[in-house]
C-alpha cells in the first residue's frame, strides 16, 4: 500500500480551509467554524435543543443545501410543521430536505451527484449507528460534507457513552441548556453562546 505524502508545515498553511463566514449572533457564538466534518449539539429535554438545530440548519441555508435525517420528528409531523412556520423556515425555500433513511438508504442517497452538504442526525441515539469507529467510517466516505449529530444529555454530558465518544470527535461541540447554546468547540466567537430565545435565556441563566 503506498504511503500519503508528507505535508511540511507550509503546506499545512497554503491549503485552504472551507469555513462558515458567519455573521451576527452566529459569529459571535461560534466565529468562523469549518464547513466539514463532524459536529456535535446536545441537551436535556427542554433545553431548546430541537428550536437550536432547526434555526442552526435555517442558517445552514445560506450556505448550502442541508439534509434533516429526521428519526424524533419523522418526515412530516405537526410539530415539525409549527416550528416551520414559527421561525419562518418557509423562507429557505428549497435548501431543506428532510429524510428518515437507514443507514445504507442514507449512504446511496449522499453518494449521489449535488446531493446536500449539511447533514443533521435527530437523533444519535435514535439512529443505526453504534460506534465511533462506524460513525468514522461512514463520515470518512464524505470528506466535503458536514455531518451534526444530536444528542441527549445527562448533565451537561451526552447520555450515553457513543455520545461522549461523537463529543470527542468532533471540530464542534455545542452543549444547550436554558435555551442558550453554549460553543465548546474549536471556534469560539467573541461571546461565546447563541440565546435560542433571549428573554427565557436570560432568565434562566440570570438566576442560575
Amino acid at each position: 500500500m503506498a504511503l500519503k505524502r508528507l505535508l511540511t508545515l507550509k503546506n499545512i498553511l497554503n491549503t485552504k480551509v472551507k469555513k462558515f463566514d458567519f455573521t451576527g449572533e452566529w459569529r459571535d457564538a461560534f466565529g468562523t467554524p469549518e464547513r466539514t466534518g463532524v459536529w456535535s449539539v446536545h441537551g436535556g429535554s427542554g433545553s431548546g435543543k430541537t428550536s437550536f438545530v432547526l434555526l442552526l440548519m435555517k442558517c445552514f441555508a445560506d450556505f448550502g443545501k442541508v439534509l434533516f435525517v429526521s428519526y424524533e420528528e419523522g418526515e412530516v409531523s405537526a410539530s415539525l410543521q409549527d416550528s416551520i412556520v414559527r421561525f419562518g423556515m418557509q423562507s429557505t425555500k428549497n435548501n431543506i430536505l428532510t429524510c428518515v433513511d437507514n443507514l445504507e438508504e442514507l449512504e446511496e442517497r449522499l453518494l449521489k451527484r449535488n446531493t446536500p452538504d449539511f447533514i443533521v442526525i435527530d437523533s444519535l441515539e435514535l439512529s443505526e449507528f453504534t460506534t465511533i469507529k462506524q460513525i468514522k467510517t461512514f463520515v470518512d466516505k464524505f470528506p466535503k460534507k458536514l455531518f451534526v449529530f444530536i444528542g441527549q444529555a445527562d448533565g451537561d454530558k451526552p447520555r450515553t457513552e457513543l455520545g461522549k465518544s461523537v463529543l470527542f470527535f468532533a471540530k464542534q461541540k455545542i452543549y444547550v441548556e436554558g435555551y442558550r447554546a453554549f460553543s465548546r468547540g474549536r471556534s469560539l466567537g467573541t461571546v461565546g453562546y447563541f440565546d435560542i430565545w433571549k428573554s427565557e435565556a436570560a432568565r434562566y441563566h440570570d438566576y442560575k
